[in-house]
């Protein structure tokens, strides 16, 4: 009866924090990209889906976790950018979102998917860590920060953080108790002062989802060398849009120095 009833209780909270589709909005060509299509296992047999670009002199290597909501195929706007700056992208689907099989049932789930995805960079691209940005977008920085403290990274950029599940869900969902959310936690502020990479934060100062506040406290948290860009006018959704060609030069421009890339 317990497992029973402890099934229920995160089934009912990943339907609250999760937003998976499994349709694509739009498909790299559609950006002028070429992919390489990538499937991969995780360690618990999952088979995940991302799409890898190969950016001309590729610096580095961003792998990007995306938000709680949609898939990869909204975030192809983003990948280019970054290709366009001669960094290679590695767009990954949690499991259930896109293409990827299986389904999230606690908060180490995306850890789990994260350090597939990056296991696959390292053995079939022979990337090192530290020629790889990790790149978390709102929910995705829970992974990005988990793997930055396992140990050295180019760079670690966050896109509306949050600082812990308990704070989000008091916010949006007051009504529920924590002591359902216990295997959904992931405590950013916990483990952010332990990450061995440059840190850039990038929020909006009208974010209705992850308040700016959030943001602020990872980066108070956070070590040297790091950054912190509050974007005027900015929603949890429409970064791109407000900060426009800064939301992509502020975090290269931050990591490129960090780094010493050559322009």
């Amino acid at each position: 009866m317990f497992f029973k009833m402890k099934w229920l209780f995160n089934l009912m909270v990943t339907s609250l924090l999760f937003f998976p589709e499994k349709d694509f909005y739009a498909l790299p060509k559609d950006y002028g990209l070429s992919e390489e299509e990538v499937f991969f296992t995780t360690q618990d047999s999952v088979k995940l889906h991302g799409w890898f670009f190969s950016a001309p002199q590729s610096k580095a290597v961003l792998l990007f976790f995306h938000g709680n909501a949609g898939n990869i195929s909204g975030r192809l706007h983003k990948a280019k950018g970054w290709v366009e700056r001669g960094i290679s992208v590695f767009l990954v689907d949690y499991r259930g979102y896109g293409k990827s099989e299986g389904s999230i049932k606690e908060g180490e789930d995306l850890l789990e998917d994260a350090r597939s995805a990056l296991k696959w960079l390292e053995e079939k691209k022979g990337a090192s860590s530290q020629e790889i940005i990790l790149y978390g977008e709102s929910v995705g920085s829970y992974p990005a920060i988990a793997l930055a403290r396992e140990k050295k990274f180019a760079g670690l950029v966050l896109e509306a953080p949050f600082t812990n599940v308990l704070e989000l869900a008091r916010k949006h969902y007051s009504w529920v108790p924590d002591f359902l959310l216990k295997d959904f936690l992931m405590r950013n502020e916990d483990a952010i002062p332990q990450v061995q990479a440059p840190v850039f934060i990038l929020h909006g100062d009208q974010d209705e989802i992850c308040p700016v506040e959030f943001g602020g406290r990872l980066y108070e948290l956070a070590p040297s060398p790091k950054e912190f860009y509050v974007v005027q006018g900015g929603h949890h959704n429409d970064l791109p849009d407000v900060a426009r060609d800064h939301y992509f030069e502020y975090p290269f421009r931050f990591i490129s120095e960090e780094n010493h890339y050559e322009n």
